[in-house]
């Protein structure tokens, strides 16, 4: 889904294998969650599958063949690890962690594979950006070796990362975020197939929530129909969600000067410091472009816990910092590229309550200055 480009130029790649019997090693790059896997494994089947590549829709395995069944059970011609559990995470000496990674690479590449039916073994690596050093030189020397008896696939989220001798010995793909219109179809199929009642803006929230990641979305799926139906009511629930009103009540009073209420209030804000600090940065940026704006273009969004603010409110609360702007004599425009610049130069790590404060403090300051 989203990918059809991509899905397209994989299945030339399998055609290709299937006529030469030649298994050039494919890196799948992109970020956690955009589908690297379900392909991986998707292509790993259809490469095995026992029915002639002719007869089959867009290549798919059939499903039904021994190797098919095989594969859905447990397969001799599939193996699937992760690079980031080959050494000891608990070990502090770094030659000791990549003595343990070199000897899980010998051990995946020397598996016995005389019980394997299949013409290939396909060997799936994901977080392949955590092969380094020995390990890689280890992978690299097999994959020269190999070429003709497996597939070797490497899954990566970060590209600088991985090994540039290993790269340059694969076919890459590299896959960008889905979009959110073909996300928000999928999840209301999804629910229609699971029988849960959805509101499409609660939906759209959620995709927008997960930028590109089909996995990042499903995840949010479940907590949130953890409370019940896919609808606004269940979605807020969650803090990521949630957190809109709750800052639009903290401005109201900061913008009245009532600052115990305000920091009660943004207290209240998401469940963490971080996020609290996220929250706060992007209401500010969203101020600013409805202001200036009116309104955040559809593919513009800032937050989704923003955008589920009712219209109506983000009227209010642009109402109030024009009369607070009245009543202190500085620009709105002006204090809210003070307040921007303030929050956008802060650290997650920083203590959320001295933000809030120091913050209300430079506002407070520049209306004084203004008012002398």
């Amino acid at each position: 889904m989203g990918h059809e480009r991509w899905f397209e130029a994989l299945i030339s790649n399998l055609r290709n294998e299937h006529a030469s019997g030649v298994h050039q090693p494919i890196a799948l790059v992109g970020a956690a969650g955009v589908g690297k896997r379900t392909v991986a494994r998707i292509y790993a089947k259809a490469l095995v599958c026992e029915r002639e590549l002719d007869t089959r829709i867009d290549a798919a395995p059939c499903g039904t063949c021994d190797e098919c069944l095989a594969f859905d059970r447990s397969s001799f011609a599939y193996v699937e690890v992760d690079a980031r559990h080959f050494g000891d995470q608990e070990q502090d000496d770094k030659r000791v962690d990549e003595r343990a990674q070199v000897n899980a690479v010998h051990s995946l590449i020397e598996r016995d594979s005389g019980l394997n039916t299949a013409p290939v073994r396909v060997v799936v690596i994901n977080n392949a950006e955590e092969l380094v050093g020995a390990a890689a030189d280890v992978a690299l020397k097999t994959l020269e070796l190999e070429i003709s008896s497996s597939l070797y696939v490497f899954l990566v989220n970060d590209e600088m990362r991985f090994s540039a001798a290993l790269r340059s010995r694969c076919s890459v793909f590299r896959i960008g975020p889905l979009s959110v219109e073909g996300m928000v179809g999928r999840l209301l199929s999804l629910c229609a197939r699971w029988g849960l009642r959805s509101d499409e803006v609660a939906i759209r929230a959620i995709a927008r929530a997960a930028r590109g990641s089909f996995g990042e979305a499903l995840s949010m799926l479940g907590r949130v129909a953890a409370h019940g139906d896919l609808t606004i009511e269940s979605l807020v629930r969650e803090p990521e969600f949630g957190w809109g009103p709750t800052m639009m009540a903290c401005w109201r009073a900061v913008l009245r000067d009532r600052r115990d209420e305000a920091l009660a209030l943004f207290g209240q804000v998401g469940r963490d410091g971080p996020m609290r600090m996220k929250a706060m940065q992007s209401f500010l940026v969203a101020c600013q472009l409805r202001r200036l704006l009116g309104s955040v273009p559809p593919d513009g969004s800032v937050s989704p816990a923003l955008d589920l603010v009712s219209p109506v409110d983000w009227e209010l609360i642009l109402d109030d910092w024009t009369a607070w702007s009245r009543r202190t004599g500085l620009p709105v425009d002006e204090a809210m590229d003070r307040m921007v610049g303030l929050w956008a130069c802060l650290m997650a790590d920083m203590s959320w309550g001295a933000c809030f404060v120091r913050g209300m403090s430079v506002l407070n300051a520049e209306r004084k200055a203004s008012s002398g």
